[in-house]
């Protein structure tokens, strides 16, 4: 494992990131490797994954089920990624379509649809009672962009009214609560979000058939150009993404074999206000820290196949 963590420590060496948290953990045998895997990251769309198990949780405990439908409010919608923000109100998809949505494309509509129902602190609290308490899950997607941006750049309304009137986004605050590395944020280590993939891995969390339907969900990700981007054609990859300006991050379970599975998370900060007056720029550095990421899950792949 030496000869893998020096590799990998090659890449983020290549990479120019700011820093990265990198934790590996081969699932069948307990063998690992860690770097700055305690450090506390913001893990933007990261979180999805602990949303995720706390939904089944509830889902288990019988406060709602996935057949469930919920209707699409204007009050709900979000700034994209995602869909839903832009098709009409009233939509009535049901719990296992915004799950889906909020892992697979990242919908931040479905994912506070999610959280609504699901209560403030609720996923915090679950992902401790797991004894991952590194991880804390304070805010829902709207509360990061109103700290962000400010009411009005995160009102879903400013976004539709783009489509017809585009005008420059309104500048990132980067030094409130969306930034932080404290409780305060969404915020966890690479360490115990891999001990979480593990555990539902295993059927630890929950129970086995709630942690098959998160895998499967997860196996459908199509935000495929980080960690998995080199894997060989077909790889399976349950993963979940996350980004915001000036972070990059990637977390999930590479299918090597049948008998091979391992738990990867990757999180970077890298100074993405350095090119934000240029668009092509900025292009570049992103495709150089994701081609990064990419070729550490190709490493930890041909490491343990």
């Amino acid at each position: 494992m030496s000869t893998l963590k020096s590799a990998i420590e090659a890449v983020i060496a290549a990479s120019g990131a700011i820093a990265m948290g990198v934790a590996v953990k081969h699932i069948e045998s307990g063998e690992e490797v860690a770097i700055n895997a305690d450090q506390p990251f913001p893990l933007c769309s990261v979180f999805k994954v602990p949303v995720l198990a706390e939904a089944f949780r509830q889902i288990h405990a019988g406060r709602f089920s996935l057949d469930d439908r919920w209707a699409l409010t204007l009050a709900e919608k979000n700034l994209p990624s995602g869909i839903l923000v832009y098709l009409q109100d009233g939509l009535q998809p049901t719990v296992r379509d915004l799950l889906t949505l909020m892992i697979i494309i990242s919908d931040n509509t479905a994912t506070d649809m999610v959280m609504h129902r699901l209560g403030t602190h609720s996923t915090t609290r679950f992902m401790h009672e797991l004894g991952l308490t590194n991880i804390h899950v304070p805010l829902t997607v709207r509360g990061i962009f109103n700290d962000m941006l400010g009411e009005a750049g995160a009102d879903p309304r400013h976004a539709l009214a783009l489509l017809d009137n585009p005008e420059p986004e309104p500048p990132v605050r980067r030094n409130g609560r969306a930034y932080s590395l404290g409780a305060d944020n969404n915020v966890g280590t690479a360490r115990d979000l891999n001990r979480l993939l593990q555990a539902i891995f295993r059927g630890e969390v929950v129970n086995r058939d709630a942690c098959d339907a998160m895998l499967h969900i997860l196996l459908q990700q199509q935000l495929n150009l980080r960690l998995p981007r080199f894997l060989p054609e077909g790889t399976p990859f349950a993963h979940k993404t996350g980004t915001l300006a000036g972070i990059r991050n990637d977390s999930g379970i590479v299918y090597c074999n049948d008998h091979m599975h391992v738990a990867v998370t990757v999180f970077c900060t890298w100074d993405a206000e350095a090119v934000q007056d240029d668009p092509v720029a900025e292009w570049a550095r992103a495709n150089v820290l994701d081609g990064a990421f990419g070729q550490i899950g190709r490493l930890v792949y041909d490491n343990f196949k």
